[in-house]
């Protein structure tokens, strides 16, 4: 995913813009991230990016395996995230 797509990423629920990012510090310093979680302030939702594409898909569509597995490559992961991110608890 470009860098320059967190310019017009929207939360799919509720329609917050902007997301934050959050990944690991080597895929951050570039304008490709390949692997991260998007975040959602309003509402507590988090997002992830899988070999570069945002999945932003609303609760009833997602996978949670596969989102779980995405997420376990982020070594840094915020406690937002990890403790009260929506639509699963992570702990």
């Amino acid at each position: 995913m470009n860098r320059k797509l967190l310019d017009i990423l929207a939360c799919p629920m509720d329609k917050y813009h902007p997301l934050e990012l959050f990944g690991n510090d080597a895929d951050m310093d570039n304008d490709t991230v390949e692997t991260a979680a998007l975040y959602c302030k309003e509402c507590g939702r988090f997002y992830v990016v899988d070999s570069g594409i945002p999945i932003l898909l609303p609760d009833e569509l997602r996978d949670e395996k596969s989102e779980k597995a995405v997420l376990e490559k982020i070594y840094d992961l915020p406690d937002k995230i990890k403790l009260h991110g929506k639509p699963w608890n992570l702990t």
